[in-house]
């Protein structure tokens, strides 16, 4: 590898990092405005990307115990942002999902981010977005394997 690709790449993971640490604080800006810890705000987040979650689901994608999601969830149902329903195959099994009024709120929260990534990704052509999103995904997945070893003690 020649080193000016080695800086390339060192560059751009060091881009992607603070990339990462900047929406992160753009999530704690949104949860602090709907007056969320940031836990529960990623449980809306993830309940807006896929639906319904059982506590389960959640646990994995918030990295939160049974009893910590268990405790935001009751603290969401009571801000009125998700209810619990019965699995209508398993009536022991719960899903969470989210109140389609309370989630309004959020997408306003976003605008600037979504205008600004039109602006940003306007300028690729086709197969370089395709590539964008390749690089994306690998590295969602990644984070979650790396999360994972982290948890279980084996970085």
């Amino acid at each position: 590898m020649s080193r000016s690709r080695q800086a390339l790449m060192a560059d751009l993971q060091a881009t992607l990092t603070q990339a990462v640490a900047d929406a992160i604080l753009v999530q704690q800006a949104a949860a602090d405005r709907l007056g969320l810890p940031l836990a529960d705000f990623k449980c809306l987040t993830a309940l807006l990307e896929q639906g319904t979650a059982t506590a389960g689901e959640l646990m994995q994608r918030t990295g939160l115990t049974s009893g910590a999601v268990t405790r935001m969830v009751d603290r969401l149902e009571r801000a009125g942002w998700v209810r619990r329903t019965h699995d209508t195959v398993d009536r022991r099994r719960v899903i969470v999902e989210p109140v389609a009024a309370r989630l309004g709120e959020i997408e306003p929260l976003f605008a600037g981010m979504a205008t600004g990534w039109n602006t940003a990704l306007a300028g690729y052509d086709e197969a370089q977005l395709h590539l964008l999103l390749d690089l994306f995904q690998r590295m969602r997945a990644l984070a979650r394997e790396q999360a994972a070893a982290i948890r279980a003690d084996r970085p």
